[in-house]
């Protein structure tokens, strides 16, 4: 080997090794940076004319496990969409009541009222803790049925917020491929870009899960978990409109918007192409979990309607006159439509601050005049109602007002357990597999390590080179 082969074959690998320094001092320095993926140097031999002529830099690559990158975003997204679907669950729950709370707590207190009152019929004051308490329970029944359609505006503020995410995400994403595309055309590192394209990608994610395509010019194209195509050489459009209000009539087509991707209506259900998200989880609940909520306390309400305007509870009601409740100061009237909670009430005729008489309580809401004062049978008629077994809906079994009500707490409690546990399940899920994806990050002791291989290596290529120029003087010597 010449003097001259030597010099340039150290002072490649005095290249190289300066490289490998600042790669490695980068990777330490962005150990704790959220996306960064470590860096590796790529090396060859060099040759010249079939001679060895050093070393060369083939290029730096971003380490990264796409398999363990994919599981870690689904995750993550299932995680969020049931941390969603808990809080949901949590206020639902809340607003029923648990046991002694809520409606059961409400419902408790009006029969005490009554069976109060029918010991001491005669009591205005204890007729008049009926009448409140009937106020009471149908406004504590109203309530929830308010709390089922906030949840719904909720819903619907969060799926026009994860559409406006999206599709600036996108935006971004494809801003991204053009400058990666770009940059590699000139020759230039992107590794930079293609981080930040990776943790944009993974925020999307949680939204709606997705694949990514690699294209040899560096552009990624994205695909919903689902399939449906969000970005190519354009990112689609997602379109939503949000409600400006929300009631329970409202319903998808009928006051309600639904998704489009590019123009053409996807739905994002568990079936559908967009599932498995934040908007998903929160499309469901807009449209299939509150409503079925809904139309379970609007069955509570018709039950408690029909039981007392039957006869058997006020005998001097006539076909089709409102008892004590009412739909909107009407009587029950075949299935009613949905939102029955809003228009629960109690009829005007027992409400002195309404032009009402309490002794109809105890005499009967169609009665003329006030009857015997210490006559206690309206009263224990009214109580009857309570605990007399009917059943509220086609399929349901007969039973008593505190038994229906105990069975849709039970219900909401189960639901509500439910989705504490799988969230739970998920989050477990999703810290394992970011736990894993940190263990692949920067492992500052092998960079370290690195760093003293690099410097032996260094200064061997200086000493060569020292080497070579002792041997030029002596040269210039002789």
């Amino acid at each position: 080997m010449s003097i001259s082969s030597a010099l340039q074959n150290a002072t490649s690998g005095l290249f190289a090794s300066a490289r490998a320094v600042q790669v490695a001092s980068a990777n330490v320095a962005n150990a704790m940076t959220a996306g960064y993926a470590p860096r590796r140097i790529e090396l060859t031999s060099a040759t010249l004319g079939g001679t060895g002529a050093g070393v060369r830099i083939t290029g730096i690559t971003r380490e990264v496990d796409p398999v363990l990158v994919g599981m870690l975003r689904d995750a993550d997204a299932t995680s969020q969409a049931g941390t969603r679907n808990t809080a949901f669950w949590t206020r639902i729950e809340g607003a029923v009541g648990l046991p002694g709370a809520g409606i059961q707590a409400a419902l408790s207190n009006f029969e005490t009222a009554l069976i109060s009152a029918s010991d001491r019929p005669d009591l205005d004051s204890r007729l008049a803790k009926v009448a409140s308490a009937a106020v009471t329970l149908a406004d504590t029944i109203g309530a929830a049925g308010d709390t089922v359609q906030i949840l719904r505006a909720e819903a619907d503020a969060a799926i026009a917020r994860d559409v406006e995410a999206l599709n600036t995400g996108l935006g971004r994403v494809d801003a991204l491929n053009a400058e990666i595309t770009r940059l590699r055309a000139a020759g230039q590192e992107t590794l930079g870009l293609e981080d930040q394209r990776q943790a944009l990608i993974s925020d999307l994610a949680a939204i709606v899960p997705m694949r990514e395509y690699a294209r040899a010019d560096g552009r990624i194209t994205l695909f919903s978990a689902g399939g449906q195509l969000l970005l190519d050489l354009d990112p689609q459009e997602i379109g939503f409109t949000p409600a400006p209000a929300m009631d329970a009539s409202m319903t998808p087509g009928a006051g309600l918007s639904g998704l489009t991707v590019g123009g053409l209506a996807v739905t994002a259900d568990a079936s559908g192409p967009l599932a498995g998200g934040t908007l998903a989880a929160s499309v469901t609940l807009r449209d299939t979990i509150a409503p079925g909520i809904q139309a379970e306390l609007d069955t509570l309400a018709a039950d408690l309607i029909a039981r007392f305007q039957d006869p058997q509870a006020d005998a001097t009601l006539g076909p089709g006159v409102a008892g004590l409740f009412t739909d909107a100061g009407a009587a029950l009237s075949g299935s009613p439509a949905a939102g029955l909670t809003a228009r629960l009430g109690v009829n005007p005729a027992v409400l002195p601050d309404q032009g009402g008489a309490l002794w109809r309580l105890r005499d009967g809401l169609g009665a003329a005049s006030p009857g015997a004062v210490g006559n206690a049978s309206g009263l224990a008629a009214l109580l009857g109602a309570l605990d007399r077994t009917v059943s509220p809906g086609p399929g349901m079994p007969a039973q008593s007002l505190s038994a229906s009500l105990g069975d849709l707490s039970a219900r909401l409690s189960t639901h509500a357990q439910a989705a504490q546990d799988s969230a739970l399940t998920e989050s477990a899920r999703y810290a394992e597999l970011n736990d894993q994806m940190l263990a692949q990050g920067v492992d500052t002791d092998a960079e370290m390590q690195r760093l003293l291989t690099i410097e032996q290596s260094y200064a061997a290529n200086a000493r060569v080179i020292q080497t070579a120029d002792a041997m030029l003087q002596r040269l210039l010597e002789i």
